[in-house]
């Protein structure tokens, strides 16, 4: 953020996100951040429908061009201003009781920016509002590439708790639908003890690739892992971050904090593979800035934007 944007912000009230101009109505720029304010589908732990607004007071002040990954050697990436011309969407109007309401007023305004042709940032919010958001990206662009990363598969059918849909149930539906091609979909971090492995099973015949920490962290394994992070730029892509892949020391105000999580820099080396692609759409989901630790983890994803934007 510049020091006018900081300044305008002081004197206005209003924290757009990096101090990206407002822009309420869809219009043809490169991209759009757009705050979901919803937790309806959460099943322990809510409050993640106040994440758009900590997420956006967390880059005041911000930095816009993110620091080389290096100095004392060759860096990958020239680092330019994030987010160049883009703008700040505001919140998705998701009625908080319906879940059906809530994800087809995301599916509507993503539907409406793309139709501009501008990229989508989702802050969140419930992680089943990505479903929304790849309903209508795939109407566009057709199946996605995914690369996903989480301490839970979501692949789960919600019939243990007598719904369709909540934020463990997108995944399965966006393949069911058709949505995202299995093949070209990866998952980083995945850790949560499971009641059963149906989800993994489920994903695995699909052909999703699961990667787990300690499978991140192998030498031996780093060509498989490259390529198939890889295969998922194949594809318009879609980059879907639960920031409950970070370990709780990093970043415990989620909803479903796990142990044995990613590194912050383990986070920002994942995104970096984003920014070889043309990716269609992201998500930021998951804080839960009612919960101990909020300011921190509202800052460390307000930096994995700002990786994800640069």
């Amino acid at each position: 953020m510049r020091p006018d944007d900081l300044l305008a912000s002081l004197a206005s009230g209003v924290t757009p996100f990096m101090g990206l101009p407002l822009a309420p109505a869809p219009a043809p720029v490169p991209g759009v951040v757009l705050g979901v304010p919803f937790d309806g589908g959460v099943l322990n732990r809510p409050g993640a429908r106040l994440g758009p607004w900590a997420l956006r007071a967390a880059t005041l002040g911000l930095g816009r061009v993110a620091m080389p990954a290096r100095l004392q050697g060759p860096d990958d990436f020239p680092r330019t201003l994030a987010a160049l011309d883009w703008v700040d969407g505001g919140n998705i109007p998701t009625p908080p009781f319906s879940l059906g309401g809530a994800l087809a007023a995301v599916e509507t305004a993503v539907g409406a920016w793309s139709a501009q042709g501008a990229r989508t940032l989702l802050l969140g919010g419930d992680h089943l509002m990505t479903l929304g958001a790849l309903r209508a990206l795939a109407r566009r662009h057709g199946p996605l590439g995914l690369m996903h990363l989480d301490a839970h598969p979501d692949a789960g059918t919600g019939a243990a708790w007598g719904t369709e849909h909540h934020h463990g149930t997108w995944l399965r539906s966006a393949i069911q639908e058709g949505l995202v091609d299995p093949r070209h979909t990866v998952q980083l971090g995945i850790r949560a003890p499971r009641f059963d492995s149906e989800e993994l099973v489920f994903l695995l015949d699909a052909g999703v690739r699961i990667w787990t920490p300690l499978d991140l962290r192998d030498p031996r394994l780093a060509t498989q892992l490259q390529g198939d992070i890889a295969r998922v730029g194949q594809k318009p892509a879609y980059v879907s971050v639960d920031l409950d892949v970070l370990d709780p020391a990093f970043c415990p105000a989620v909803a479903e904090p796990v142990p044995g999580g990613l590194s912050v820099l383990d986070l920002f080396a994942l995104l970096a593979h984003a920014r070889r692609w043309s990716w269609v759409g992201a998500d930021l989901m998951e804080l839960a800035p009612t919960l101990e630790g909020a300011g921190e983890s509202a800052r460390v994803a307000a930096h994995a934007a700002l990786q994800l934007l640069s």
